[in-house]
């Protein structure tokens, strides 16, 4: 069996709920289904030095690993502890370059650049966001140094990190989906919007930069539709008393679930959404729920100007609306009249899953690190 090796700078928690969190596994899973034995080095400092210790002694033996992949913490990788002090400033960076002296191409997924916009010092004291900045500027300028390839979300994220040692380094590796066992039943969605609402379903965040409210209105001033949001239920308490306004009309519900809980509600969904706010961090986002509306074959209905959308458009399998109102109202009136579209969307949601899978994406490293 091949080998590999999994770097990330944090410990893996297998009940993760969060993108950040599921994401390293599902990478872990596809490497392990496409033939790889992956050596995992994760955890704290002291549990990656063990680890680091062992595959070190493995190489030394000869034993051959194809490629190293990594993917970035959310925070800087020097800063990754418990305490986030520096206290073990060469292990990660020191690992790879004995990997790159030993031949062993390295790809990082590099996870999130929140640091680069004004919103991130607003909400950290000075000093904090000062070294904070200094230490995700360090690891850039090590990932020029000793990545044979730096994988992006998305292109869009490439402006804010350009670097003449990146430029030919740099490709995009967005998230992925499960190939579930979804067959398309197209009598299904010749539904009689008369008798049954649209189903319009919502995963994910509700706070004030992720802009649900246009959707609420939208769908509460409409007799034909009904829309189901899944959010954390704190988030709902701290935003609820300015959107329970739309609870009114009875067509809007809101539901706190997690994994196979929300299958009866993707199995009753005619479309998905991926309506935010599109200012500049979020036009950015390609965010994880459109990979699970993607494995569940659900149509979506994107905010223009974002890179999602430019995802939904390129591959047909959705709408993209301006983000307001009207716009979203207007859309549901036509499908309404034409429910018949969502047929075609759907069949195209199929070939799209099938090049979008976490397999796809181990294939894709491999081939480009061997």
């Amino acid at each position: 069996m091949n080998r590999c090796i999994f770097h990330i700078p944090i410990k893996l928690n297998i009940n993760a709920q969060s993108a950040s969190g599921i994401r390293p596994q599902k990478m872990i899973q596809a490497f392990n289904e496409i033939g790889y034995q992956v050596d995992v080095v994760s955890g704290n400092a002291t549990e990656r030095k063990k680890i680091i210790k062992i595959i070190k002694s493995n190489i030394k033996k000869g034993i051959k690993y194809d490629f190293l992949y990594s993917e970035s913490s959310t925070m800087p990788t020097l800063l990754t502890e418990k305490h986030h002090f520096p206290t073990h400033p060469f292990l990660d960076f020191g690992f790879f370059r004995y990997c790159k002296k030993h031949n062993i191409n390295i790809g990082l997924f590099y996870r999130d650049i929140y640091w680069k916009f004004p919103q991130y010092k607003e909400n950290l004291p000075f000093w904090k966001s000062f070294f904070a900045i200094k230490f995700y500027q360090h690891d850039l300028k090590e990932y020029g140094n000793l990545l044979n390839k730096l994988y992006l979300p998305s292109w869009r994220v490439y402006q804010y990190i350009k670097s003449s040692q990146l430029d030919k380094k740099t490709d995009i590796l967005p998230p992925a989906c499960e190939q579930l066992p979804i067959p398309i039943y197209e009598k299904a969605y010749f539904k009689d919007f008369n008798k049954k609402p649209l189903e319009i379903f919502y995963v994910g965040g509700i706070g004030a930069h992720y802009g649900i409210s246009e959707l609420m209105s939208a769908v509460h001033k409409m007799k034909k539709c009904r829309l189901t949001i899944c959010c954390r239920e704190d988030e709902w308490e701290r935003e609820k008393e300015k959107l329970e306004i739309y609870l009114t009309s009875n067509n809007i519900q809101i539901i706190h679930k997690n994994n196979q809980e929300l299958e009866e509600y993707y199995n009753r969904a005619d479309v998905c959404s991926l309506l935010f706010k599109p200012h500049e961090y979020m036009k950015l986002a390609i965010p994880y729920k459109a990979f699970e509306y993607l494995a569940h074959l659900k149509p979506m209905i994107a905010s223009r100007d974002t890179e999602i959308s430019d995802f939904v458009m390129k591959n047909d399998i959705g709408w993209v609306v301006p983000y307001n109102e009207d716009s979203i109202q207007t859309l549901l009136n036509d499908i309404l009249k034409e429910p018949e579209i969502i047929i075609h969307k759907s069949k195209n949601l199929q070939r799209v899953r099938d090049n979008n899978t976490w397999i796809e994406r181990a294939k894709k490293v491999a081939f480009d690190l061997q």
